[in-house]
């Protein structure tokens, strides 16, 4: 069997394997169908060939013709669907290729196909279509000169260039052989090369390609030895049928790892730069499944390592905000991105990681955006995306929930990180989503751990220090300090009955901290919770009552809450800055005004005290910690455990001689009051990972911000 007609064999049994093996890895498009179309043509073309070289020219000569006239059609079309082209020039050529390449192949599969003239007609014709589409595509205006994008189109029409022109000429009967069997291997690895850049969806380097077909080439010989190893040592027909099945046994268990080691190994030898990062994207996983449980310094150390590795000019992590209404930035290199995501600043965005919860690519929006002109939607994402200098946004989504995203950019590169690296860039997002949701966890278990300590000590000293505080005080009252004649003994009678006083105030504060917690949630006007406040602070001592300036947003809505509880924490953040600033007699300020774009609203109180020192700050919530000499340290404890389990947040912002600001924020909207337990819990191993689940954990408590107001 000559060589021409092998080729034209085994070219019809790739293309249909090419063919398969894209359809059956993923979901029908409307892409892979048009390349169904144009591979179907090409097994046509190719068993026409090989019927040619087996029963002689007539008819198998003008199918062939005919079948090969009908390819540029399907390869304009297939071209467009890659890549939309925003000339006039493209669509012009694509509407006139359909009827003109029907009217050649009905005219070459005529007996007029046998006539020479037609015969150069149709070659000519073919030659020309593909050569000036591969020149529209590469003239579109759609990308600039000197980009990645614009050199992979290069590769993709200069490739469907050089095939044709090889297809063609090995159609000579002086050329007929070697040359019509490079022409066929021309034409199956172009097929490849298309299904890999439907499979990836995005053209491919030209070494990237390269790459590929080595791999291949390589496990293609191998299987090849082995094969023909095996046979070989069969004696009789059984013997060699029995060594195939087991070669092929052999073959599809080395299949996998030998592509994989492959693979990592062309990486590294034509694109060393990819396999560095990589590499750093790997090692980076693994320093983040070991021991890192603190969001902050997680984000850190994804910023920095993904920065250093020369792949980002702009890298920034987001993460959710306590009340869920936004994202927050929490650590960046480069340029400094937008500072918060939110549904009413960047809908679109907000939307689509909501509901996608998938990566987001600018270049396959930009790309689905030139397709569609009227894609409103997409020109906002693909806005909000650069805002946050992102040209792949990654989400850190554990079940339902999305608790930040990795926004990443390479301004270098209109299309910077390969379909390999985004995967592994996805798996980086994982690990930080499992990482903050155990951070959550972590929290929440040495919440749980600190109340049940502090309750077992609760239970015990309500009975062992009251009953004898009670006996000290009556004994104390009974004896009357008013009564006694020496002033001495009646002022140490006195400060028996203030200590115990005291005392009492300090359990009754514990105790207050350890009990679970209980609320009754009612629609609350938190403008008359503080004006009440005022009045009972104004009743304690009347100089206070000149000392607090009221500025009330008068459209402030209510909100579902315990209005004792509130008026508690009111009360004891008024104290404190009344306390704080009683040497210069300044005032307090109360202040309250509505987040529309939180759905929350915020409850400011503000001194002109001595302030607090910075490395103070961080421990102000620690129950027992107090900078006072009368203080009992558990009065912003007990604050924060109201406002958290009211869903709402507290933290402190000060500077030494100017004030400190109390800041809270309490959601619109609360429909259950959370309820803390005291149940023992077992302490989390050093390192230990916790899954994500869709089991809510209730509010976290965060740690005030250091920043100076």
């Amino acid at each position: 069997m000559p060589l021409e007609v092998q080729s034209a064999l085994i070219g019809a049994f790739v293309t249909v394997a090419i063919m398969t093996a894209l359809l059956l890895r993923r979901r029908r498009r409307r892409t892979d169908v048009i390349f169904s179309i144009l591979c179907v043509a090409l097994v046509v073309w190719f068993l026409a060939t090989f019927l040619r070289g087996i029963y002689g020219s007539d008819p198998w000569h003008r199918v062939q013709l005919a079948l090969a006239a009908l390819v540029p059609a399907a390869m304009i079309r297939l071209f467009s669907e890659l890549m939309p082209w925003g000339n006039v020039r493209g669509r012009r050529l694509m509407n006139a290729a359909y009827p003109a390449s029907v009217i050649v192949a009905v005219a070459a599969l005529s007996p007029l196909g046998n006539l020479p003239v037609v015969q150069v007609i149709t070659g000519v014709y073919i030659g020309t279509i593909i050569l000036i589409a591969s020149r529209v595509m590469m003239d579109s205006g759609d990308v600039a000169k000197g980009t990645i994008e614009y050199a992979r189109r290069r590769y993709l029409a200069i490739g469907a260039s050089v095939v044709t022109l090889l297809a063609i000429v090995g159609d000579l009967e002086q050329l007929r052989g070697v040359v019509t069997s490079m022409g066929h291997l021309a034409v199956m690895l172009y097929v490849f090369f298309l299904a890999q850049v439907i499979l990836r969806d995005r053209l491919l380097d030209l070494n990237e390609f390269i790459g590929r077909m080595m791999i291949l080439g390589v496990l293609a010989i191998l299987f090849a030895a082995i094969s023909a190893l095996l046979i070989s040592l069969g004696t009789n027909a059984s013997a060699r049928l029995f060594n195939a099945v087991v070669g092929v046994i052999i073959l599809l268990t080395l299949y996998e790892p030998l592509k994989e080691r492959l693979e990592g190994k062309a990486i590294e030898l034509f694109a060393r730069e990819r396999f560095r990062f990589s590499q750093t994207l790997e090692d980076l996983r693994r320093r983040m499944q070991h021991g890192v449980l603190d969001p902050a310094k997680m984000s850190s150390i994804v910023v920095n390592s993904l920065y250093d590795s020369r792949r980002a000019t702009h890298v920034a992590i987001y993460l959710l905000e306590p009340m869920g209404n936004g994202f927050s930035l929490h650590a960046h290199r480069g340029p400094e991105p937008e500072p918060r995501v939110n549904a009413n600043e960047h809908p679109a965005l907000w939307q689509s990681i909501q509901q996608n919860r998938a990566p987001m690519l600018t270049e396959q929006l930009t790309r689905d955006d030139t397709a569609d002109g009227d894609a409103q939607p997409n020109r906002d994402l693909i806005d909000s995306l650069r805002s946050v200098s992102a040209d792949v946004l990654l989400p850190f989504a554990s079940g339902e929930a999305v608790l930040g995203f990795l926004a990443m950019r390479d301004d270098r590169s209109a299309e910077p990180y390969s379909t390999a690296e985004i995967a592994n860039l996805m798996k980086i997002a994982e690990t930080a989503a499992t990482v903050i949701w155990n951070s959550k966890l972590a929290e929440r278990l040495r919440e749980r751990e600190r109340l049940a300590a502090i309750g077992a000590m609760a239970a015990g000293l309500a009975h062992e220090i009251r009953n004898p505080l009670g006996a000290i005080k009556g004994a104390a009252e009974y004896l009357d300090p008013k009564s006694l004649d020496n002033d001495e003994e009646s002022e140490f009678l006195q400060v028996i009955i203030d200590e115990t006083n005291r005392l009492n105030s300090v359990v009754s504060q514990f105790l207050d901290y350890a009990r679970p917690f209980r609320a009754k949630l009612r629609a609350t006007d938190v403008n008359a919770v503080l004006k009440k406040t005022a009045k009972l602070l104004e009743a304690q001592n009347a100089d206070w009552g000149g000392r607090i300036v009221f500025q009330l947003d008068d459209a402030l809505p209510t909100i579902s809450a315990d209005s004792e509880q509130l008026k508690q924490v009111i009360l004891n953040l008024a104290l404190n800055g009344l306390d704080a600033s009683k040497a210069t007699g300044a005032p307090i300020h109360l202040t309250t005004r509505n987040v529309p774009d939180r759905a929350c609203i915020e409850l400011r109180v503000r001194d002109e005290g001595i302030g607090i020192p910075k490395e103070d700050l961080d421990q102000i919530f620690i129950p027992f910690f107090t900078t006072k000499q009368q203080g009992t340290g558990l009065g912003l404890a007990v604050c924060q455990r109201i406002i958290m389990n009211h869903g709402g947040t507290i933290t402190f912002e000060s500077q030494i001689g100017v004030g400190t600001e109390c800041i809270i924020q309490l959601p619109i909207e609360q429909k259950d009051a959370i309820t803390s337990t005291g149940s023992f819990t077992r302490p989390m191993k050093r390192g230990a990972t916790i899954p994500p689940t869709n089991t809510p954990i209730g509010p976290i408590p965060t740690t005030p911000s250091k920043e100076p107001v």
